[in-house]
């Protein structure tokens, strides 16, 4: 059989049919119009509209055919668990008598045999499916068993499976909403559902984790300060081989001591980095030739691999070989409410890049920190209430409430942190635009660079509200991490009146200040 490329030309019906002849000297006529002009704006906007539809149709088919997979998976199980299925999935009982008459003989593997033979039948019937899925689908069984409990979460919650059924939402986003769901009581499972799926159908799956995060951590029904200390008990290290002779290390701790660890690896890598990475031990270039080239290969490392070895220098020597990151101490930022802070409240605070964490540890940090800046925040709306007089006119200040702000970088679908992120004049300096808070955003610096350089658009809404216009003129809107006012500027100082004289502004320029009339003299001796 001839593959398609190779069929010949379709015959016309007609057989006497012939072609008709093209007059010598001139160009036959195409059988199609003329293609379209690649110049035309129009065109090139209409074409972009068209294939990222098509890419769009096939990821809400995907979103559909998951969630279809999800009800097959769904009906496996219960099927599996029907008594009589679940026994005949059993092993056979004579088999099983046989072995045990035979246990002095045992060989470890028969042994082993037996006692999955004794499981229950649901346990049996259980493993059975996971493994055939398994393997037809040439996965890990362990992937298996996460499809299967995903599955029964989801087919629970009818919301959030008819949106991924009818292509609203990604699988990514279901399973960030059930992650959230299946760690609250049952009876506060739907009102948290109907809070945030609204959310799943308009945000990336990266804001919406965390949007999902802090609902649930404002639902839960137990307070954070127990739920940490629960937490904290299962607080361990761990390590997992590797290929290639390598092997992986986790630390599984406190929100706030991972962040700033690795705060610490970070700052001390880039300083490294910064002083030009003399491969300072890594290895000496003296020795054979062969010795002078690894030498020379070690000292060109890029900035993750200087994460990992400034990683093993502080765990195996405390610090790096050459002194690197004896002073240097991990850095976080962390949002308290005031009333947390003083003690009068159980709201956790945020720690950047994170989330909630217990306001007991929030206050611990507070109390240990050399210095802080002053952010206090309203206990019911969340709206930041100062930054603090004194600085409010620095530019780092404006940084720091910026970065505090936005969180990650504010282009649509970006988790990149602000720490990592450019602040942007969403109006080009160059063409007008001020150093505003209504003016500036964070961007990291690829969606940096795309906003200047593609035809992407950005306006900026009071409350740093980021409204962007695709090349295909689709609208994107971005809102901040946090809900809050800029910072405000400094009141008026008004001196009290007297009856002599008029009220002084003290913000007044001093032509403007009203002239003052000298105090009659005191007497010495005042007559009573």
């Amino acid at each position: 059989m001839s593959s398609p490329d190779q069929a010949p030309p379709p015959v016309p019906d007609d057989d006497d049919y012939s072609p008709e002849p093209v007059p010598p000297g001139s160009t036959p006529a195409p059988d199609h119009p003329p293609g379209p002009d690649r110049a035309d704006p129009d065109w090139v906007r209409t074409e972009l509209v068209r294939r990222t539809g098509l890419i769009a149709a096939e990821h809400r088919a995907i979103a559909q055919a998951q969630a279809r997979r999800a009800e097959r998976l769904v009906e496996l199980q219960l099927w599996s668990e029907e008594p009589q299925v679940a026994s005949r999935l059993q092993g056979s009982p004579e088999s099983v008598r046989l072995a045990d008459r035979d246990a002095a003989t045992l060989t470890e593997d028969q042994a082993r045999a037996i006692a999955f033979g004794r499981w229950e039948d649901r346990e049996v019937a259980r493993r059975t499916i996971v493994s055939e899925t398994a393997c037809l689908l040439r996965l890990s069984e362990r992937t298996v068993e996460r499809l299967l409990d995903e599955s029964l979460w989801l087919y629970s919650t009818t919301g959030t499976f008819e949106a991924l059924a009818a292509g609203e939402i990604s699988y990514p986003h279901a399973k960030a909403l059930i992650d959230q769901l299946r760690t609250l009581p049952e009876e506060d499972q739907a009102a948290f559902e109907e809070a945030v799926l609204p959310h799943a159908k308009t945000l990336p799956v990266g804001r919406f984790t965390n949007r999902a995060h802090r609902l649930r951590e404002r639902q839960h029904p137990e307070s954070i300060v127990a739920r940490t200390k629960n937490a904290l008990a299962d607080r361990h290290t761990r390590w997992e081989p590797a290929a290639d002779g390598m092997g992986w290390l986790h630390w599984y701790g406190t929100a706030h001591d991972t962040r700033s660890a690795f705060d610490r690896i970070d700052s001390t890598a880039k300083a490294l980095q910064q002083h030009g990475d003399t491969g300072a031990g890594t290895g000496t270039a003296t020795g054979s030739a062969a010795e002078r080239a690894e030498a020379e290969q070690q000292r060109k490392r890029g900035l993750a691999q200087l994460r990992a070895d400034i990683t093993r220098a502080l765990l195996l020597d405390g610090v790096t070989p050459d002194g690197l990151g004896a002073g240097i101490r991990g850095t976080v930022m962390i949002t308290v409410p005031v009333l947390t802070l003083l003690g009068q409240s159980d709201e956790p605070a945020t720690l950047e890049g994170y989330g909630p964490i217990s306001p007991e540890t929030a206050r611990d940090i507070a109390a240990g920190a050399p210095s802080f800046t002053r952010l206090l925040t309203h206990p019911e709306t969340g709206v930041v209430l100062s930054l603090g007089k004194t600085q409010y006119k620095n530019t780092k200040a404006m940084k720091k409430w910026l970065r505090m702000r936005d969180e990650t970088c504010r282009f649509p679908g970006c988790n990149r942190p602000a720490v990592k992120s450019d602040v942007d004049h969403t109006d080009d300096w160059a063409t007008g635009g001020t150093t505003d808070c209504d003016n500036l955003a964070h961007l990291c610096e690829p969606h940096h660079r795309l906003k200047h350089l593609s035809q992407w658009q950005v306006v900026q809404e009071p409350g740093g509200v980021l409204l962007w216009t695709s090349p295909g003129k689709r609208s994107y809107r971005t809102d901040p991490a946090n809900p809050v006012a800029p910072p405000r500027p400094k009141p008026p100082v008004v001196t009290p009146k007297t009856r002599k004289r008029p009220a002084t502004a003290s913000y007044l320029m001093p032509e403007h200040q009203p002239t003052r009339r000298p105090s009659p003299p005191v007497p010495k001796n005042p007559p009573f």
